[in-house]
């Protein structure tokens, strides 16, 4: 009777997803603020079942798989000084803050590491697909835009591999993070080193003809990494992330990716809807001006930070701010760790709700900035070029 139910209730979130997406298309919306939103409302109908926290626990799993595939740890290790130095710009700028704010707010250090994640990291997938849609991929700025990005899912991905081994003790304590750091760190130079040193024979192992015994070999690939990980006290989803890393520099790649897409968009879908019931929408409204000050000024930070790396690579003022608005929207890491944060149960209920608030309007606001930001710029800097023409006049 429970399974019935269950199954019937992700029947009525996947038909309730369909429609809420066509509307989002319909009105050029982000998909996972509209995802998170249907979850809010359906809360009130059901809660989240053992399946759909299963699905979830998947779509996070098959979401990092995917940005571990999309990743070249080859071309990384050639542009490795180019993205370390606008990463780290952009990190400085930008983390700092969230774990201030956690700190105001009177959260724990864990707390206040969570919050300055939640902050810091840009969606690679709104920005990627804005930059395709709106046609920008030939701007001056775009490279720079693809190595920060690149530099923050390596970072949040390390940092999310320290924060759930973390939260096995409860606390930060010197012993304690040492070992974590240790085992996050050994556990990437394994992957790394047999994906440097393995090539041929991880060719020789996927190169597998028939369609269903490829699916099912790469799933078991996907599913035992991440299962290694949550072994040693890591997050499946590091796992999964260099299980993708590890099949990226394979033959195989575009084929892996096609077969596995489906999975991951149905099951990512999921957790963005179990997501958004974790979301108490009762108690939300309170948080609301507390996520706009939290979105204003780190939108404010995203884009003085953007504006200082253009400036280090020699961007001209409109090329500048477009990078920096283009690092506004927040998305699918800031969802996860926003879902770390709800399901665990020893965070404060404030921050699992203000996770959810800034989340959604980052989603919501920071797409729509990245496709008008245009007409902002250019009032910006014909503003600023006149101000200098008339005081020269003056002069």
């Amino acid at each position: 009777m429970i399974v019935n139910e269950s199954v019937l209730s992700l029947g009525i979130s996947l038909i309730t997803l369909f429609f809420a997406g066509l509307l989002a298309t319909k009105i050029n919306q982000s998909l996972t603020a509209v995802f998170i939103v249907v979850g809010m409302i359906l809360q009130n109908f059901f809660p989240v079942t053992i399946i759909t926290e299963f699905l979830a626990t998947l779509g996070v799993i098959f979401m990092l798989f995917m940005f571990g595939l999309e990743f070249s740890v080859g071309s990384f290790f050639h542009n490795q000084r180019r993205i370390f130095l606008v990463g780290a710009y952009d990190l400085i700028f930008n983390f700092p803050l969230g774990i201030l704010i956690g700190w105001v707010l009177g959260y724990d250090l864990i707390g206040c590491l969570l919050l300055g994640g939640i902050v810091y990291v840009t969606s690679s997938v709104i920005v990627a697909k804005s930059i395709i849609d709106l046609e920008r991929s030939a701007n001056p700025e775009t490279e720079c835009i693809l190595n920060i990005l690149i530099f923050e899912d390596m970072f949040i991905a390390t940092f999310l591999a320290f924060i759930v081994g973390i939260g096995h003790y409860g606390h930060i304590d010197a012993k304690g993070a040492l070992f974590v750091i240790l085992k996050t760190t050994g556990f990437f130079a394994f992957y790394i080193i047999l994906s440097k040193t393995s090539k041929k024979l991880i060719d020789w192992i996927v190169d597998v003809e028939h369609t269903d015994l490829f699916v099912i070999l790469i799933l078991s690939i996907i599913v035992l990494s991440a299962g290694a990980a949550a072994k040693i006290g890591l997050s499946e989803a590091i796992g999964a992330f260099l299980a993708g890393l590890l099949l990226s520099e394979t033959r195989q790649r575009q084929r892996i990716s096609e077969a596995i897409k489906p999975f991951q968009q149905f099951s990512t879908a999921i957790f963005f809807v179990a997501f958004g019931m974790s979301v108490d929408y009762k108690h939300v409204i309170y948080l609301i001006p507390m996520g706009i000050f939290i979105f204003i000024i780190s939108s404010f930070s995203k884009v003085m930070g953007g504006y200082f790396i253009g400036k280090r690579y020699l961007l001209s003022k409109k090329a500048c701010l477009r990078l920096g608005f283009s690092l506004i929207p927040r998305g699918e890491f800031s969802i996860i760790l926003a879902g770390a944060v709800a399901m665990n149960n020893n965070m404060p209920y404030s921050l699992k709700s203000l996770a959810g608030v800034y989340v959604l309007l980052s989603a919501i606001l920071g797409s729509i900035i990245m496709k008008e930001y245009e007409w902002v710029i250019k009032w910006f800097v014909e503003k600023k070029d006149d101000e200098i023409k008339q005081i020269k006049e003056n002069i």
